[in-house]
């Protein structure tokens, strides 16, 4: 019996430990989750620049080293033929597009961790952080009360009595 009151005491002081690092160091670690998702969608966002600067520079390697494409490129925008040249209709989807048309958008990253929703109630609910603090306080008293390792025959005795009480009970009950 003396192993089950050493889990209540140290279980019971772990438990409030808990509380008690959750209360103190959520504001910090939610400072910490926000600033991490701001560095990760800065971090998006410059190698979507970059990719976007790449193309762009093959783009102009491209216009400055081949004039037949300089000269295409001129025709579409100015929806120009040669003489004896014979057009023929496409989807827009399918002709050569001259201007660059396609939008680099940053994606919005956000962790969204599972813990996400305690760690801001931790970090923002005044009275949700009293309270664990208030019952860690109340668990710390009830371990070095109740379930210190050296009052284990005490407990063990008491819980003797409340089993043999809690029988008794029960076997005049269903006697009358």
């Amino acid at each position: 019996m003396q192993w089950f009151v050493s889990f209540l005491f140290w279980g019971q002081l772990m438990v409030a430990g808990i509380l008690y690092g959750s209360v103190a160091m959520a504001p910090k670690l939610s400072t910490y989750v926000e600033l991490d998702d701001e560095y990760v969608a800065g971090q998006t966002e410059l190698v979507q620049l970059e990719r976007q600067v790449f193309e762009l520079r093959k783009i102009t390697e491209s216009l400055e080293q081949d004039p037949g494409l300089l000269e295409e490129l001129a025709r579409i925008d100015l929806d120009a033929t040669r003489p004896g040249e014979e057009l023929i209709p496409l989807q827009d989807n399918l002709t050569l597009q001259s201007r660059i048309t396609r939008q680099y958008t940053a994606t919005s990253h956000s962790t969204g961790q599972w813990y996400s929703p305690f760690l801001i109630a931790f970090a923002t609910d005044h009275q949700l952080r009293m309270m664990s603090l208030f019952f860690a306080a109340g668990l710390v008293l009830v371990a070095f009360t109740f379930f210190q390792p050296s009052q284990a025959e005490r407990f063990s005795s008491g819980w003797k009595n409340l089993r043999d009480s809690s029988a008794a009970m029960l076997a005049r009950y269903r006697a009358g």
